[in-house]
This record gives C-alpha cells, structure tokens and sequence, in this order.
C-alpha cells in the first residue's frame, strides 16, 4: 500500500471518528445530523479520491462503536458510508461540474436516510419507518448537502484542490 493511501485513509478514518464522537448526543437515533457526514462528499475531488473512500468507512466502523444500537449500526452505518463515499468518488470522477456535486449529494442523502432509516432505525430501533426516513432525511440534508457541499465548494473554488 502506498503510504499516502494510508496517511489520507488514517487521518479521514481519525477525524470522522472524533467528529461523530465529539457530537454523540445528534449523530445517533431518529433525528440526527450526523455532521461529520459531511466529509462524505471528499471523494468527489481526485486530491481525497478512494483513500478517502476507506477512511469514512472505517472511520464510521469506529465511531459507531458507541451506538446505541450495537453490531447492526457497525455494519449497516459503515456499509452507507461505503456506499455513498463510492458514489461521490465515481462521479467526480467523470464531472467536477456543480450539477455533478449537487447530484452526488442528492445520491449519499438517498443512501444514507434508507441504509440507516430502514435496518437501523426501523428493524433493530423498532421506529415507524415514516419517522426513521425523515429523521436520517433531515438530518442528512443539513449534513451532506449544505455542510459537505459547501465544504467540497470551499476546497475547489478556495483551495483549488481537484
């Protein structure tokens, strides 16, 4: 493995953690915004790319060591976070254009509220799916829409990173 694969990995692993951590009391159950989702958008940028990608799947694994819903949100929250950081990097890929960002948060939000809204909250958490859905929705938006966007924006158009 190449070690800035490893670097960038640890320190986005690392940060999502202490984020999720630090903000405990709104990052679990029905109404969150889980702030450190908004890294989820990184991806998007070659310079963050798939180190990235491992890094917010990991660091979601470790985070969600405190929840309160044990091994199925470890797995099922790891697995959102996989699969959105996935989509985030695959369209960056092809496009750095604001309609391709705002598409790609548009596609993690839709991930993350049914991942997390359905098998955590919903089968393990027990909650009405209507109330899981817009809880993890709401959330998600402030999150990854506006915070990640903003953020992924900031870092193109500020830092020029690509």
């Amino acid at each position: 493995m190449k070690m800035m694969f490893v670097v960038k990995s640890a320190v986005v692993a690392g940060l999502y953690a202490a984020l999720v951590t630090l903000l405990a009391p709104i990052s679990f159950y029905a109404f969150q915004i889980r702030i450190a989702d908004a890294l989820l958008l990184l991806p998007f940028l070659n310079f963050f790319g798939l180190p990235t990608v491992f890094g917010l799947t990991v660091g979601c694994a470790i985070a969600n060591i405190l929840s309160p819903f044990g091994l199925i949100d470890i797995v099922f929250g790891s697995l959102a976070n996989l699969l959105a950081s996935l989509v985030a990097w695959a369209m960056g890929r092809k496009s750095k254009s604001i309609f391709a960002l705002i598409l790609a948060s548009v596609v993690e939000v839709l991930i993350v509220t049914f991942v997390i809204g359905y098998f955590v909250l919903h089968l393990v958490g027990g909650l009405d799916l209507v109330v899981a859905f817009v809880g993890v929705l709401v959330g998600s938006i402030v999150s990854i829409c506006v915070l990640g966007s903003t953020l992924v924006l900031f870092l193109m158009k500020g830092l020029k990173i690509r």
